[in-house]
């Protein structure tokens, strides 16, 4: 839609000199044209945005939210964060449920790798979090907007930071 080339367009320009470089503001700007809620985090674990785009999901779903916190490949602590009208990408294979969080009401899952590699378990550990974790979560919509699919893709980050990391999230105005 045009109005979701707007966004787009507005995403790709030149942030406001009063914006500060981790601010809300591009999560301000892609709400415009979509039809769920934006979230922003406020807790990043100390990570800077590295990245922020928006991506198709095809199927006549609104564009997906893709925003990085580190590097992903730097070996260093990394959140990899998708927000979604409606999941459109499938979550990694060879990870289990390590532990739980409440976000906003919704009860969210954070899995970890793994042992041994395999491609499926019944569980994880807190410590294999560490390594790689993944969590999922649908938030409540806001200001008459659609609940947001949520996935968090993390490496070197803690269970509590994690949480934290969830928890601070909130809707942009």
């Amino acid at each position: 839609s045009l109005t979701s080339l707007a966004a787009v367009v507005t995403l790709v320009g030149v942030a406001p000199a009063h914006a500060a470089p981790d601010g809300p503001g591009k999560y301000q700007q892609a709400q415009v044209g979509l039809t769920y809620t934006v979230y922003a985090p406020s807790n990043t674990a100390g990570l800077t945005r590295t990245s922020f785009e928006l991506d198709g999901c095809g199927g006549g779903l609104d564009e997906f939210i893709n925003a990085n916190y580190g590097h992903q490949t730097s070996g260093k602590a990394w959140i990899g964060l998708n927000e979604f009208e409606k999941y459109c990408i499938d979550g990694p294979d060879g990870v289990g449920p390590a532990a739980t969080v409440t976000v906003k009401g919704a009860k969210a899952t954070i899995m970890g790798a793994c042992a041994g590699g395999k491609s499926t378990c019944a569980s994880a550990t807190r410590a294999s979090v560490v390594k790689s974790g993944y969590t999922t979560v649908t938030l409540p919509g806001a200001n008459g907007l659609k609940s947001t699919d949520i996935e968090v893709y993390t490496t070197g980050l803690t269970v509590a930071q994690i949480r934290a990391f969830l928890r601070g999230m909130h809707p942009v105005k």
